[in-house]
């Protein structure tokens, strides 16, 4: 009975130290770095995987897990097991999406494998939202009644939109490997407003005005737009770029919160009249992008201005009177296109799916 307890102590005191070691991984991935300096690559692969395999404690870290697989690509590479040494390069790339080989620590046949799997992001998809400001041009007047004939004038009100979109890099050589084509679709709501001080004006003084009129305007509208980016900086950690592309603006909805005072100081006002078959359907414009892009662990946030030319007048020409506008508020709408301005912050999920493009 006493040899028997003599030799499970023994078992015990023995197995202690294999197990504590096997499960620190920290310690194991030590192992794995000398084993390799010292030549002995084909036991990497072993002392590996435990951890790779293990989970919780028992497991490496992100960190360690990125070391062990450049350590078992290695390993692959000088045992000129050049299929498992790509099978390693995935999984490291896998394991961290933004990794790039340290040019000047990395063996040269390591880095050579590296450049010939795709790293990049296959597609980024993304979510933008921000303020904007839009701007009348005014191409002609129309008034219901003479005296005001081109008295009235336009200011910006705040508003809003947000953005989906989709962005792809479609080149990887010189000379346009920095353009990067995004799709965009989205809701974007303009607002501004009208004003008349001079609607009308006394008939035995004509310059004394004696009604006047506010037209608060707001639409909105589905947004299309094809922006190509030329990205001026490109790093993992940074990215800024210059742009533009064409848009197109469906027209969900419009209002008109309308209110004239009259010349018997009487003012006409009530709900905002839907103005809806007033402007045509469609816009036509031209963006102008810049923007940046800056990492932030897993994504990207980003932040961007843009300023939209609008090219269409947003008048129907042959219903351009409303007749609730025209009638209660003494209003008829003049031929206009639109700039807008805006601001957006938002946030871009890259897509990696990584893939040896050269065999």
């Amino acid at each position: 009975m006493k040899r028997l307890y003599f030799l499970a102590a023994c078992w015990v005191i023995g197995i202690t130290p294999a197990f504590s070691q096997a499960s620190n991984c920290t310690q194991v991935l030590r192992l794995i770095r000398t084993t390799y300096e010292q030549g002995r690559l084909h036991e990497v692969p072993g002392l590996a995987e435990g951890c790779l395999k293990g989970q919780g404690t028992q497991a490496f870290t992100k960190e360690e897990k990125k070391e062990a697989y450049r350590y078992l690509t290695l390993s692959y590479i000088y045992l000129e097991e050049p299929e498992k040494a790509d099978e390693m390069m995935v999984q490291l790339l896998n394991t961290d999406h933004f990794y790039e080989p340290n040019k000047e620590v990395d063996p040269a046949e390591f880095i050579a494998l590296y450049n010939k799997f795709r790293h990049d992001p296959l597609y980024r998809l993304g979510v933008k939202f921000g303020l904007n400001l839009t701007q009348p041009v005014v191409t002609n007047y129309y008034n219901v009644g003479s005296a005001g004939a081109g008295q009235g004038g336009y200011s910006m009100s705040p508003s809003f939109q947000v953005y989906g979109f989709f962005e792809k890099d479609f080149f990887r050589n010189a000379p346009w490997k920095n353009l990067v084509l995004a799709a965009e679709v989205g809701y974007v709501s303009r607002g501004y407003t009208y004003t008349n001080d001079q609607l009308a004006t006394a008939d035995e003084d004509p310059s004394l005005a004696i009604s006047n009129q506010e037209f608060q305007f707001s639409h909105q509208y589905l947004d299309l737009n094809v922006i190509a980016q030329y990205k001026l900086k490109s790093t993992i950690k940074l990215q800024t770029y210059v742009g533009g592309g064409p848009g197109i603006s469906y027209l969900l909805s419009s209002s008109n919160q309308a209110s004239t005072v009259l010349g018997n100081g009487f003012t006409v006002t009530g709900t905002a009249v839907d103005d809806k078959d007033s402007y045509n359907p469609l816009l036509f414009s031209l963006n102008l992008v810049a923007g940046a892009k800056v990492k932030f662990g897993e994504v990207y946030l980003t932040a961007e201005g843009r300023y939209q030319m609008g090219f269409t007048n947003m008048v129907n020409q042959s219903s351009r009177t409303n007749q609730e506008i025209a009638f209660d508020y003494q209003g008829r709408y003049n031929d206009y296109r639109v700039n807008t301005m805006l601001v957006s912050i938002g946030i871009i999920y890259p897509h990696f799916k990584p893939l040896k493009l050269i065999r």
